[in-house]
């Protein structure tokens, strides 16, 4: 199929789809001849499948991939892009924080040369303790990233067919697409777009997941952190060094006595935590490989909800 796909992630979306697709629909019936819609999601507590199916016998262009269990929401945007058939493919978040009619904002620039192409949001419209967050996350992820990573970019994006399936070839266990994207290395820009407010529900990325996400991301493309524990380890171990040279000459030229209790408790105390931070960033590293090397399949589909392309093996 030519045209254009839009790949929307969802679990527990029940409200927002319906007023999702009845946006999408007339703006990509503006831009392009053919399009689809296609919906990845996995386990709902609400009717979530039920309105995708309702809205599917409405519209055929409306399609899902339903995954037999909770992947990842990066996962699911990759299951939803390898069966994608449009020359070009939009990825966007299903609680319309995303706007539909941004769309062809991204769809011009892509046809002026890029691979790739990020809507950024002029503002966000979250609260002011999950905005710290995500400017403190995107200052470390900068710094400690192997790549050059543009992280001040949302889901919301538009990719041509060869940055799409140059996307699929990783088979990565915990993915994250902009990481992905800027290994790929194809060209890529930005355009400002608007920053809509959540239509109903509630967010499905709590703390404790934005926490984990960025664990894991600064696990899967950088190295940094063990180079941090080496020197931090090295610089210990001088600090050490001229701590025990400092008090062998006040020994021996000065007398003075060494007060040895507090020193050792504290210099123990200094020591097992530095240790126990080593092991626990170079288990994570290890647990990441024993993951990988298992080569169990990325996702797994439960069910097809419309006519999809064959994903790449």
């Amino acid at each position: 199929m030519s045209g254009l796909s839009v790949v929307v992630p969802v679990r527990n979306e029940a409200e927002n789809i319906p007023q999702l697709v009845a946006r999408l629909t007339p703006v990509l019936q503006a831009i392009a001849t053919e399009h689809e819609i296609i919906f990845a999601t996995d386990l709902n507590r609400d009717n979530t499948l039920e309105v995708l199916r309702s809205l599917h016998r409405s519209d055929p262009r409306v399609k899902t991939l339903k995954l037999s269990n909770a992947f990842g929401h990066h996962v699911a945007v990759l299951a939803g892009l390898a069966v994608s058939r449009g020359d070009a493919v939009v990825v966007m978040d299903g609680d319309l924080q995303d706007h539909p009619e941004d769309i062809p904002l991204l769809y011009a620039k892509l046809r002026e040369g890029h691979e790739v192409v990020y809507g950024v949001k002029e503002r966000k419209n979250e609260s002011a303790l999950r905005n710290l967050f995500s400017r403190t996350f995107v200052r470390l992820m900068t710094g400690l990233s192997d790549y050059d990573v543009d992280f001040n970019t949302s889901m919301f994006r538009i990719m041509s067919r060869r940055a799409v399936d140059e996307l699929c070839r990783f088979r990565e266990r915990e993915p994250s697409i902009t990481g992905l994207v800027s290994v790929i290395g194809l060209p890529t820009t930005k355009v400002l777009v608007t920053s809509g407010a959540r239509h109903a529900g509630r967010t499905n990325y709590s703390y404790w997941r934005q926490v984990k996400f960025a664990i894991g991301f600064l696990l899967s493309f950088s190295t940094k952190p063990l180079r941090l524990i080496s020197m931090l380890g090295l610089t210990i171990s001088m600090l050490a060094l001229v701590y025990f040279l400092v008090v062998v000459i006040q020994r021996l030229a000065f007398g003075t006595p060494v007060q040895g209790w507090p020193t050792v408790v504290g210099l123990m105390s200094l020591l097992g935590g530095v240790q126990l931070l080593a092991l626990g960033v170079t288990g994570e590293y290890v647990a990441r490989i024993f993951l990988e090397v298992k080569r169990r399949p990325l996702y797994i589909v439960e069910e097809k909800i419309g006519e999809l392309g064959k994903a790449p093996v």
